[in-house]
């Protein structure tokens, strides 16, 4: 259980930095893809950072993306090292998860993007959109999540054990 609740640790750090970093260097239009149509409008305008910045972007993404699937992996090696079955391979994915959407939520989306208004800083021009006021922003895509979230993990923890055997 430390070494799942450190691996989330880790996850939720990189997810954090990367949420902080990014805004320099990510090209508008994928950084807004996420937030509500009236504050994407209102950035549309919005220049680009320089083809440098984008590319430190892009391989910043990728750094993190990759750093995500190496945890993911690292668990399911680590639970095959300890003999660990189907149960509770899936029971330390669904922590993993679990844990992760609910930093996702209550950190990122509900704390730095609304409380803190944290894009703002770098798209003044979206200061007046009434969403970034609006908590239930993206409470359809995390309610997918978290429904999708059990089968996921059962997929991962069998692929997981019939790679590991």
């Amino acid at each position: 259980m430390i070494t799942t609740l450190a691996a989330l640790a880790a996850v939720c750090l990189l997810s954090l930095a990367l949420i902080l970093i990014i805004p320099h260097f990510a090209a508008t239009k994928i950084l807004m893809g996420f937030l509500p149509q009236d504050i994407r409008e209102a950035a549309k305008g919005h220049p680009d950072p320089s083809f440098g910045r984008l590319m430190i972007g892009y391989l910043l993404t990728a750094l993190a993306v990759a750093g995500f699937a190496g945890v993911v992996f690292f668990l399911g090696a680590d639970g095959i090292r300890r003999g660990y079955g189907f149960w509770l391979q899936f029971g330390r994915y669904m922590l993993f998860m679990y844990g992760y959407k609910l930093f996702d939520i209550l950190v990122q989306d509900q704390y730095i993007v609304i409380t803190k208004k944290y894009y703002v800083k770098f798209y003044p021009e979206t200061k007046d959109c009434k969403s970034w006021d609006d908590r239930s922003f993206n409470t359809k895509n995390q309610i997918i999540r978290l429904i999708a979230f059990p089968f996921v993990c059962a997929l991962t923890a069998w692929i997981t054990l019939i790679i590991g055997r």
